[in-house]
């Protein structure tokens, strides 16, 4: 099990290195949720409670950020049940109390996605500075995780640049665009000439020869809670054809007809759950045209759900991947949930009359 591994590894660094375990934080290996422990554990004593506290008050603080963010897209009483969702959503409790990278990532990528609509509303420099320096640590936990940072500086690149070509015609000039713009491009460049390699997907080169990971996807494909067989990958232009397929599978597998054994009913119950939310981040997509910032954020959890859709073979990893997700589903529901879990409180007030 991941989690063991995780805290058996920063049992070794803790011995191995001590403190100085910081200097190798940033080794891009995906181990950092081990070394952070393993920094504790030099401090403090080696203790498997420690580690557990640490996931647990990372999941404690994602909350607060689910509600901050919500706060910025949408408004105080949508924010406040997209908290109380975060809150008790089953598998973000479940990773939250337990060593896995979940409850790290899914705090960073809050971070990152903080500062992304904070930029985009105020376009400062400690926003700039707080979506690198998040996905810049997300690469250490899970590198796809780390694609939406550079997707949003492309973003930020295209659009700068679009208001200071009118800015030119109309003779006006803004030095702070230009700012952002050169700085925007270092990591972009540093990326497409291979510079900085994205664990697990490699240099942008290697993603235009995608025969070379059809072995490492299909290899996913084990166990009982593996994906049906037909969804397989054979060749390039299958990650077309079947990739539809296996994104549908990774956001709300199992289905019914994929239950083998007793414990795959959990997953039922969970994927069951994401249908419930797609539901309300559907009836909520007027409100999300509307808003550029809640644009960004749903173009951003596609673009996930795509990358991990195609890579994911069963959906016993899958539900792991997608929690790792869900707090951008409920944010972009948030107004439609606040309806909801209204409405169920009325239901349940005239049942006890």
């Amino acid at each position: 099990m991941d989690a063991a591994k995780f805290e058996r590894i920063a049992v070794e660094f803790s011995r191995n290195q001590g403190i100085f375990i910081v200097s190798d934080f940033f080794i891009p290996d995906s181990l950092l949720i081990s070394r952070i422990i393993a920094f504790f554990y030099s401090i403090f004593g080696e203790s498997k409670m420690m580690a557990k506290c640490i996931s647990l008050g990372l999941g404690v603080g994602s909350v607060y950020l689910v509600y901050k963010l919500s706060l910025i897209l949408w408004d105080h009483s949508s924010a406040k049940k997209a908290a109380w969702i975060t809150a008790i959503f089953p598998t973000l409790v479940l990773y939250s109390s337990i060593t896995l990278r979940e409850s790290y990532i899914v705090f960073f990528l809050l971070i990152g996605l903080i500062g992304i609509v904070k930029f985009m509303k105020e376009n400062s420099l400690i926003s700039y500075l707080q979506i690198v320096a998040s996905f810049f640590i997300l690469i250490f936990f899970h590198g796809p995780v780390a694609v939406g940072g550079f997707l949003f500086l492309l973003y930020l690149i295209l659009q700068l640049s679009k208001k200071q070509l009118i800015n030119i015609y109309h003779n006006k000039i803004n030095l702070i665009a230009f700012f952002f713009i050169i700085l925007s491009l270092i990591p972009l460049i540093l990326l497409f000439t291979g510079s900085i390699k994205i664990p697990y997907l490699g240099s942008v080169k290697s993603l235009f020869f995608l025969d070379q990971y059809i072995v490492r996807i299909n290899n996913y494909m084990y166990d009982t809670a593996t994906y049906p067989s037909w969804l397989k990958i054979n060749n390039s232009y299958e990650f077309f054809t079947k990739g539809v397929i296996k994104i549908f599978y990774f956001l709300y597998s199992p289905f019914i007809w994929d239950i083998k054994i007793p414990f795959h009913l959990v997953g039922l119950f969970d994927g069951t759950l994401y249908i419930m939310l797609t539901i309300y981040v559907i009836k909520n997509l007027n409100a999300i045209k509307e808003n550029p910032l809640a644009l960004v954020i749903i173009y951003l959890f596609i673009v996930y759900t795509i990358i991990y859709g195609l890579a994911i073979g069963n959906f016993g990893t899958g539900i792991r991947h997608r929690s790792k997700f869900v707090v951008i589903l409920i944010v972009l529901a948030a107004p439609k949930l606040h309806k909801f879990i209204l409405l169920g409180k009325e239901k349940l007030y005239k049942r006890r009359r």
